[in-house]
This record gives structure tokens, C-alpha cells and sequence, in this order.
């Protein structure tokens, strides 16, 4: 199996990679990490995504393994910098977030006054009722079987992303109404969709654009965990309390390539998150 040294570039190599970017943002961006991580946070991080890109895994591709190649090399250059950083500031992290929560509660408030009258068909019944009750989990599944009737694909189990686009607009509208109504504007599918924007995600052929926009948006919602991809077996944060876009979530586990992906066997999943659910109009 052909190697490739992973030893730390030198510092000056480092900081050449990185030389007209803001270090505050770009080092840790590359580490999949927020700023002011701990040094433990920084190495678990370096130490996950040196396995996740390491070329090798590539052999078969080799456009795959350059681009493994100078994601690998990125990453070095950034954990050589953050290894022997200062902490940034707690309280630099802290107005931040009160700044994001400020916004999304903004963000809330406008959709409310232009929210368009929306049918829920008969099929969302039992979906209802689950989320009257709040029995988010059984909602979840109901959606994901709702979504799996909507493409026609229960007896497989699986959708494909053709599939998913197949999806009327106004099916998709009635599911994330029932969602959004119940929690209150905290969960559903356009929820998601404005997480994935908010956290500046971007669907992209390119292999380490999209996979940095997948596990940037799986951390936030608690999907990806410790740099790694829930299963369907996992528990959970079935309440009203869960991060903000975390529900529904059962559907991910029929997406096309979701397993091998989520189990480290494929470099990418190639998502398109956002072509998939966009806002209901």
C-alpha cells in the first residue's frame, strides 16, 4: 500500500498555507472545529480527519487521492498552528453565539408573518397526531415512512436523490408545517434547510467542499457526534429541548450511500442537503 508521511509541516510551511487568511477562522474551519476549542478538542479533531483523509483510502481514484493529498496537507497546517495557540477568549465565543441566537429568533419572527397557507393531505394524519402528543420519535419515523411513500420507495427502503426531487413542493410543505407548528418553530425540514445556509454550508461537486459542509451541519445538529455519524440504534434527544434543525432526522438513515458514508468506508456522500429540502414556498 503505497504511504505518505503524515509528519507536521514546519511552521513556516504552515503559516505560507494560510498567509493571506484570517488565522480566527481559517485554522479552526479546516479542523471542522469552532475557535476557542480546547488543545484536547484540536487533537481529537486533527487526529479524526488525518484518518478520514489520509490518501491511502483513495488508491483507486487518483483524483480522489490528490485531493486527499492537499486536504491532508491543509489540515496539518492548520493543527500546527493551533496546537501551540492561545486560547481565544471565552467571552469572544460567547457573543457570538448570543449574536447567532438573536438572529435565528429574528429569522423566526419574519417567517411567522409570511408564512403561506399551507393543506395538510390526509396521509400526514397519524404524523399529527404523533406531534400533538409529543412523540417526536414516533413522528420521526412516521416521516420517514411518509417520505419513502411520497418517492415510492418503501419496498426498497432507500431513496435515491432523483427520488427525493420527485417530491411535490406542497408534500413537503405540510410535512415541515406540522413539524414547525408543534416545536414551536424549532424543528422541520425548512428549519434544517435555514441551518444549513446560516452555517454558510454549500453543495458542491467538490469533494472536500461538500464533506466540510456535511460534518460542519451533522455537528450542529448533534447528528455527528465526536466525528461520528449517528446510526439508527443510537439514542437520541427526543425532546422539545434538542438542538435547534435536529428533527426530523430518521430519514437520513434512507438516504442513498448514507451507511457506507456514515461508516467511513466512502470519503463523501455528496448530500446536496439543500437541493434536496429548500425552504417550502
Amino acid at each position: 500500500m503505497l504511504g505518505l508521511r503524515l509528519g507536521i509541516l514546519s511552521r513556516s510551511k504552515a503559516s505560507n498555507l494560510y498567509s493571506n487568511m484570517n488565522p480566527s477562522v481559517v485554522y479552526y474551519q479546516a479542523l471542522e472545529i469552532e475557535p476557542g476549542a480546547s488543545q484536547a478538542e484540536i487533537k481529537q479533531a486533527y487526529r479524526d480527519l488525518a484518518v478520514v483523509w489520509h490518501p491511502d483510502r483513495f488508491t483507486d481514484n487518483p483524483r480522489l487521492r490528490e485531493k486527499a493529498e492537499e486536504k491532508l496537507k491543509q489540515i496539518n497546517a492548520a493543527y500546527e498552528i493551533l496546537k501551540s495557540a492561545p486560547p481565544q477568549a471565552s467571552q469572544e465565543k460567547v457573543q457570538t453565539k448570543a449574536e447567532q441566537n438573536v438572529k435565528v429568533k429574528q429569522e423566526k419572527k419574519a417567517e411567522v408573518k409570511q408564512e403561506p397557507l399551507i393543506e395538510i393531505p390526509q396521509s400526514c394524519k397519524k404524523l399529527r397526531e404523533f406531534l400533538q402528543a409529543r412523540k417526536l420519535k414516533e413522528a420521526d419515523l412516521e416521516t420517514k415512512r411518509l417520505l419513502l411513500e411520497l418517492t415510492g420507495r418503501t419496498k426498497e427502503g432507500w431513496m435515491r436523490p432523483e427520488d427525493i426531487r420527485g417530491i411535490s413542493g406542497q408534500s413537503l410543505a405540510a410535512i415541515d408545517k406540522l413539524w414547525a407548528e408543534a416545536s414551536n418553530g424549532r424543528f422541520g425540514l425548512s428549519i434544517q434547510s435555514r441551518v444549513w445556509e446560516k452555517l454558510g454550508c454549500i453543495s458542491s461537486s467538490d469533494v472536500s467542499t461538500q464533506t466540510l459542509s456535511e460534518n460542519k451541519f451533522g455537528q450542529c445538529v448533534h447528528w455527528r457526534i465526536n466525528g461520528t455519524w449517528l446510526s439508527p440504534w443510537d439514542s437520541f434527544n427526543y425532546s422539545f429541548q434538542a438542538p435547534l434543525g435536529s428533527l426530523p432526522k430518521e430519514y437520513i438513515f434512507a438516504l442513498s450511500g448514507w451507511w457506507s458514508y456514515s461508516k467511513g468506508w466512502t470519503g463523501y456522500l455528496l448530500w446536496r442537503f439543500d437541493a434536496f429540502f429548500p425552504k417550502p414556498k
